[in-house]
């Protein structure tokens, strides 16, 4: 059996991998179960699954087993093993790299922080609300804040004074420093994936924290992983 799809199902965005007969393409979509079609793919989900997914051979399922991150406990998300794995893979080949541990922060609905030691072993992590879902939150647990504020720009001033631009600058705010926090005190090289990874590269730059970005990070692992469900795709 020939793959050359992939799809991470997450918890509000679907993810793809497609082969064009040149190269991987990627691309992160709303949920959409019209665009599985028959032809074979590779699944991983954190998310709802549709229904045509399970026990259907031609869609083998790539599960925690699969991923060889060492030291990963039963309970932890296939997605953020992919991250941490590929990051940590990528990391061996940079000439800089130092053997100091990893930390990626994979910054989608929820942020999830997962630190790896100097050998590419899982420690632990941390996970919260991420950006949009505290403005939902916010939104929601309130009378007089607005239910519905985007994150389509993002105000240079620290201190706003319209109520909109203050909850997108502290949601900012607020997961910035939790991942400064956690690269400082874990002294781990920092990589960033997830939708909202651009958005935290850029105020981390401006505070001088070094970081790399790659929101395919999970995607480029799932492909990597392909082989044990297709041993003739020569890839």
């Amino acid at each position: 059996m020939l793959l050359q799809r992939a799809l991470l199902i997450g918890n509000s965005r679907w993810h793809w991998a497609e082969w064009n007969q040149a190269q991987w393409r990627f691309d992160h979509t709303e949920p959409d179960p019209q665009r599985l079609g028959s032809q074979p793919l590779v699944w991983a989900a954190v998310g709802a699954i549709p229904p045509q997914l399970l026990d259907a051979p031609s869609f083998p399922r790539l599960q925690l087993q699969h991923v060889p991150l060492a030291g990963c406990p039963p309970w932890l998300g296939v997605d953020r093993a992919l991250g941490a794995w590929e990051a940590w893979r990528r990391e061996q080949h940079l000439p800089e790299s130092s053997g100091r541990g990893l930390l990626l922060a994979d910054a989608g609905t929820v942020l999830s922080l997962t630190l790896l030691d100097g050998r590419g072993h899982f420690l632990g992590g941390q996970l919260m609300p991420g950006l949009t879902l505290q403005l939902r939150s916010m939104g929601q647990g309130t009378t007089l804040l607005p239910d519905e504020v985007k994150l389509d720009q993002l105000p240079k001033d620290r201190f706003p004074a319209a109520t909109d631009e203050a909850m997108r600058r502290g949601v900012v705010q607020s997961v910035v420093a939790a991942v400064q926090d956690a690269q400082r005190s874990s002294g781990a090289s920092l990589w960033l994936c997830g939708g909202d990874a651009s958005l935290l590269e850029t105020e981390l730059n401006h505070r001088g924290v070094a970081c790399r970005s790659d929101s395919t990070l999970q995607l480029q692992a799932m492909v990597q992983l392909m082989d044990q469900f297709s041993p003739d795709s020569g890839r």
